[in-house]
Order: structure tokens, then sequence, then C-alpha cells
């Protein structure tokens, strides 16, 4: 799955949450492998969607607006945190299996989003203002 079709699809979801597409990096590299990452900038945070080929899945990060848009696994800034890890939200959603088409995929992120995202934004934004 490709950067593009990624912020295509999931573009309205994150408009609605107030989210404006930044940067696109596609292709770029993590730990010598391809990667790519989709950069957005809200009104208290800034959201990333990446994909490495070492890491194999796509993962949302949020970060202060003052973050760098760097690759959010290699996190240099240490700025960038996975929106999963912040949430406290629980959900019952499978894991698409390996050979999921992309429809499938796409609408399991857009599901994990609506669900885990306010909870990480408020931690976030919280842990911030420490």
């Amino acid at each position: 799955m490709r950067a593009a079709q990624v912020e295509r699809f999931l573009n309205p979801t994150l408009s609605h949450a107030g989210f404006k597409l930044s940067q696109i990096d596609d292709p770029t590299v993590y730990q010598n492998r391809p990667a790519w990452a989709i950069y957005y900038s809200g009104k208290d945070c800034k959201l990333q969607i990446c994909w490495s080929a070492r890491d194999g899945g796509i993962d949302f990060l949020l970060a202060p607006l003052d973050a760098p848009n760097e690759f959010g696994l290699a996190n240099a800034s240490k700025k960038w945190r996975l929106m999963l890890m912040l949430s406290n939200a629980h959900d019952d959603l499978p894991t698409p299996p390996p050979d999921a088409d992309d429809e499938t995929e796409m609408s399991w992120l857009r599901a994990l989003f609506e669900i885990h995202f306010e909870s990480a934004r408020a931690a976030l934004v919280s842990d911030e203002q420490i």
C-alpha cells in the first residue's frame, strides 16, 4: 500500500478531526529499508502515518506542534509517540489477516484512529503541559 492511497482514503476522517496535510515522504528509508511517512498538522498536535518494510505495519504517531517532520519510528527528536501507546481507549478490533485487501486494511486503520485518537491526543497535550 502506498502513502498516496492511505492519504486519499483517510483524508475525510482526518480533515473532520481538524488535520491538514503537511507533507508526504514517499519514498524514504528507515534502517536501510524502504519506508514512507505522511505528516499532518492539527490545532494542538501533529499526526504522522508511517510504514516501513522493516516493521511491516502502518503506524499512527502523535507529536507536539513544534516536532520536526521526521520519520517517527527513528524519532531523533524524541517528540513522536505511538498513538496506541498514548491511548487508554480499548477496542475489540480484530487485526486484518496478512492477505486482507487494501479496503479492509484501510477501514481497520480508520476505525483505529476513530477509537484511539481523542484519548491519545488528550494524553499528549496533558504531558506537554507538565
